[in-house]
């Protein structure tokens, strides 16, 4: 999977969107005609959309690296939603999934 990292530097006292809205018109728009398809949100404890819970399966993504049912959120994203691209908002702390 493609990954791009959106960076927002700025002297001013103004801070940029953490709206996840927002935040994904940018993404779409940045990749027309792309469409989000999964995000996660670090700030908000691993808030995601979880398309393992979506077919009635058990989240696997929020369990430890080591643990044998662990799957990361990047491969389910690929699999499972056929995700091409992922986009970073790091002063956000938001990653979302574009297919």
């Amino acid at each position: 999977m493609d990954s791009v990292t959106v960076r927002l530097d700025s002297d001013s006292s103004f801070r940029p969107t953490e709206i996840m809205g927002d935040l994904r018109m940018v993404a779409e728009t940045l990749y027309f005609p792309m469409k989000l398809v999964g995000f996660w949100d670090e700030t908000a404890g691993g808030n995601h959309m979880c398309p393992e819970v979506e077919v009635g399966r058990e989240c696997p993504h929020g369990l430890a690296e080591d643990d044998p049912d662990y799957v990361p959120y990047t491969r389910s994203m690929e699999r499972l939603k056929q995700a091409v691209i992922e986009v970073r908002f790091p002063h956000a702390s938001v990653r979302m999934f574009l297919s």
